[in-house]
């Protein structure tokens, strides 16, 4: 038996502040897309759709995305039938209204619950104004509760939504998975009908695992594994201050207001299962603050649910009402600073790339952030992207590669795209030892429900003097630390750095060498302890990928590690050197840090000054 509908007022009566809220969401969410400047995240679906086959996708790129490819689906189709890049966000405000309309309509909520519902941060703002698989997720989940009661003698309809649910992303499937438990899981033997639709559910979803399994090669959520579990509560708390309230404990208190009806009305389960669900993904796989919003979403639905079968407790409207206050204020800020502040530099840099036109001598593109100007061209305008104008996530992908920033042959100018200072800094830092300086900025930043985030800017460069980088770094010189890639700790006693077990360094070639190859010399101390504890230490280094002699050190001593470079190793004049121990220490004397070796000096001279 169906479960009886104790609301009926709720979502029968029409009311014209229904479309009149929906009406205040559309123009709302028109003002917002006519300011807001696409970013990264944004760029890289639509560059997806647009450069691949839908055979090219399935089959090989979701492996490096991490996502069944629904989003990427529907925008490769809407761009063959001519939807410019400007037009984007259109998608997303669309499927914002509809997830809007289905909840003021069919909601068995309070009509004040429903008439502000849609101007909460989630639905108002981060998954319509951001343009990305997210938006999807509301429409299709409030579809799946406006038909719940009838799932059961519809289960090919509701089918098909948990399966188009499944498809947008890893967080949609867990929530689609959940859904169909908690309203098939113990009656899927009890009809042939509801056999079908579960056979056929549950094979629709091992294809989309295979297509979104990650590649082994995959540069993306790389440290994932049970080794997270013990960072479960922190993920937990996180989740739920960004979800519901700012802060964890409030939050808390809001779910605990709602359990009663959950529990009454049956929702209990699957916000429990969700909830599982989300916290064990976000722990052991990967996490984002915005993925945080779907947790909110399987909240409102499980209400939603629930109020079928039980009228809502005072206690329940409380948290509604509490939840209402803290992601309206969310929205507010959220808009007030898309409208004044640029959320990415990539149309500032896009547009100016168009007046000056791209050089012939090659644009370089460091930074993921740097993908989301490439929309704004009909093709791939970098030299150093291959397989398309999207950004490769493989490990094959050398654009945060400085070895291959030196290495590269058109790089007239450089676009770096950072999201952090230090990023900034670390890459003006590298591109003043080629004789690069910044001829324009372009500044933007991300913006998450209070405060700024995370900075989305771009710094363009172009040569303006010598190269300054240096054939011998003295770990005693501060002014070469520049040099030191990688792997390299703090200056001790005014003369070395410790190491890690792997590190690299710039250098660069030496007059001559690029006919007669040169000699590589680091200068290093082996100290009592490291043998001790360790017993001999191997040392290999490699230049350009070829491989250098191995040598062993056995005892606590001062060495030189020499190795001949030879000069088809340096064409370009610049060459990053990688060394690797065999071992290193954590702990040593109290030492937390990975220990190596200590270095006072490395370079690369001529054969005949070698030591």
């Amino acid at each position: 038996m169906e479960p009886k509908i104790v609301t009926q007022s709720y979502t029968t009566r029409s009311n014209p502040l229904i479309y009149l809220a929906l009406g205040v969401y559309a123009f709302l969410a028109a003002l917002s897309l006519d300011h807001h400047e696409p970013w990264a995240d944004e760029a890289q679906s639509w560059l997806l759709a647009r450069d691949a086959s839908l055979a090219q996708l399935w089959s090989q790129l979701l492996h490096y995305e991490g996502t069944p490819g629904l989003w990427q689906t529907l925008l490769h189709g809407l761009i063959r039938l001519g939807l410019p890049y400007p037009a984007y966000g259109i998608v997303s405000a669309g499927l914002g209204l509809a997830a809007v309309y289905l909840l003021l309509r069919y909601a068995p909520l309070p009509l004040y619950i429903r008439l502000l519902l849609p101007f909460t941060y989630y639905l108002c703002y981060q998954y319509t104004v951001i343009a990305r698989s997210y938006s999807l997720i509301a429409p299709l989940l409030f579809a799946i509760a406006a038909i719940y009661p009838l799932a059961k003698s519809k289960p090919a309809l509701t089918t098909v939504l948990l399966v188009l649910l499944a498809g947008v992303s890893v967080h949609g499937f867990l929530i689609s998975a959940c859904i169909w438990v908690t309203l098939y899981g113990r009656d899927v033997l009890s009809s042939r009908k509801l056999l079908v639709a579960g056979l056929a559910y549950w094979m629709l979803l091992v294809v989309l695992v295979v297509s979104a399994w990650p590649a082994q090669d995959v540069a993306f959520a790389e440290h994932r594994g049970l080794g997270n579990l013990h960072l479960l509560p922190d993920v937990v708390k996180a989740g739920l201050a960004a979800a519901f309230a700012g802060q964890w404990v409030i939050s808390l208190v809001l779910i605990a207001l709602s359990a009663p009806l959950l529990w009454r009305g049956g929702g209990w389960l699957f916000f429990l299962l969700a909830t599982v669900a989300f916290c064990l993904f976000s722990t052991i796989v990967y996490a984002q603050l915005w993925h945080f919003g779907i947790w909110f979403l399987a909240w409102v639905f499980a209400i939603w649910i629930s109020a079928y079968k039980t009228r809502i407790t005072t206690p329940a409207l409380l948290a509604l009402v509490f939840a209402l206050a803290f992601q309206c204020y969310w929205t507010a800020n959220a808009i007030r600073y898309d409208w004044g502040h640029p959320y990415s530099g990539s149309l500032a840099a896009a547009r100016y790339l168009h007046q000056s036109g791209i050089p012939a001598g090659g644009l370089y593109a460091v930074g993921y952030p740097s993908t989301a100007i490439q929309p704004y061209f009909p093709a791939n305008i970098y030299s150093n992207f291959h397989s398309g104008a999207y950004w490769d996530w493989s490990k094959q992908n050398s654009a945060d590669d400085p070895q291959a920033l030196f290495a590269a042959e058109r790089r007239e100018l450089v676009l770096v795209g950072y999201k952090n200072r230090s990023e900034k800094q670390h890459w003006a830092d590298l591109l003043a030892l080629l004789g690069y300086g910044i001829t324009r900025h372009f500044d933007g930043a991300t913006f998450w429900q209070t405060h700024v985030f995370e900075d989305e800017s771009y710094d363009l460069y172009r040569k303006t003097s010598e190269p300054s980088a240096a054939s011998v770094v003295s770990m005693a010189a501060p002014a070469q630390a520049a040099q030191l890639l990688s792997g390299f700790y703090g200056i001790e006693g005014q003369r070395s750095r410790w190491t890690a077990q792997n590190f690299s360094v710039l250098l660069k070639a030496p007059a001559g060498s690029d006919s007669s190859g040169a000699e590589l010399e680091l200068k290093l101390y082996i100290p009592p302890a490291q043998i001790q504890k360790l017993g001999a230490l191997t040392l290999s280094a490699d230049v350009q990928g070829g491989a250098l002699p191995a040598h062993t050190f056995s005892q606590s001593n001062e060495y030189t590690y020499s190795a001949r470079v030879p000069a088809q190793a340096l064409p370009s004049g610049f060459v990053v050197v990688n060394f690797r121990l065999d071992k290193s220490v954590a702990g040593l004397n109290g030492d937390a840090r990975e220990l190596g070796e200590v270095v006072t000096e490395v370079g690369l001279v001529q054969p005949s000054q070698a030591q």
